[in-house]
């Protein structure tokens, strides 16, 4: 019988799970070495990483709500994985109809700590049943040492990558502001990019970085933009943060 679904399993686990698979489904296994954030701070436990493929060898990078940004490109798994500063050695289990032909593998980290106290995402469930970040990602980069490698069945391999890539390979997708016009008495409209769809964002203002006080201004992104009017003539400074 054909495992409909994909399977997490620990290298101790690997070889049973193997003797119990369909012969022509796609055992996928990767790891890394040692993995930093941006800012060079090492990964920490339970940090995102996402199994990505590609058909041409190279991987165009993740969307805002983690898929592929080519969508003939795939991404495998997205799981809470890291331990020790990296993501160990994983296998699992794809069914052969749902598995991806030749082409290369990719290791993405992602940095989803809350910019507040730091912790990394709990996860949650997307409207397309993608088991994903519950907070904003905050970047996304090829892991900086991995291995990965896929075979059907126990033996054949049918794919394998390997990759280091520098810590500049970040892809930040924070909020940016784009606009900022007066339209009127104390009236201000700020226009934002690089959000994330569907998702409920506030402006936060004050008259220093360290007064910022969240408004009642709200809006959702669409197109991954969004336009606020901000009604304070006094503040000097804002920024945007997901709800």
């Amino acid at each position: 019988m054909k495992v409909a679904r994909i399977c997490l399993m620990t290298a101790a686990a690997f070889f049973a799970a193997a003797a119990l698979a369909d012969a022509a489904n796609v055992l996928v296994s990767f790891s890394t070495t040692a993995d930093k954030y941006a800012d060079g701070t090492d990964v920490k436990d339970g940090e995102w990483y996402a199994l990505c493929w590609s058909a041409d060898g190279k991987f165009d990078g993740l969307n805002l709500d983690c898929t592929p940004v080519d969508p003939a490109e795939k991404v495998l798994i997205l799981a809470p994985l890291a331990k020790g500063g990296r993501c160990p050695y994983v296998v699992f289990q794809v069914d052969s109809a749902k598995a991806p032909v030749g082409g290369n593998y990719f290791v993405y980290l992602l940095d989803t700590r809350d910019v507040t106290e730091g912790a990394v995402s709990a996860e949650t469930v997307a409207e397309d049943g993608r088991r994903v970040p519950a907070n904003v990602v905050n970047g996304s980069a090829a892991a900086q040492s991995y291995t990965a490698s896929a075979s059907v069945g126990a033996n054949v391999a049918t794919a394998a990558s390997s990759g280091s890539v520098a810590a500049d390979g970040w892809k930040a997708v924070q909020p940016k502001i784009t606009g900022f016009e007066l339209v009127g008495d104390a009236k201000v409209k700020i226009t934002v990019a690089g959000m994330m769809n569907g998702l409920d964002y506030k402006v936060k203002m004050g008259s220093d970085l360290g007064n910022m006080t969240t408004t009642d201004v709200k809006s959702q992104a669409e197109d991954g933009k969004a336009v606020f009017y901000v009604n304070d003539k006094d503040a000097r400074f804002f920024t945007v943060v997901a709800e």
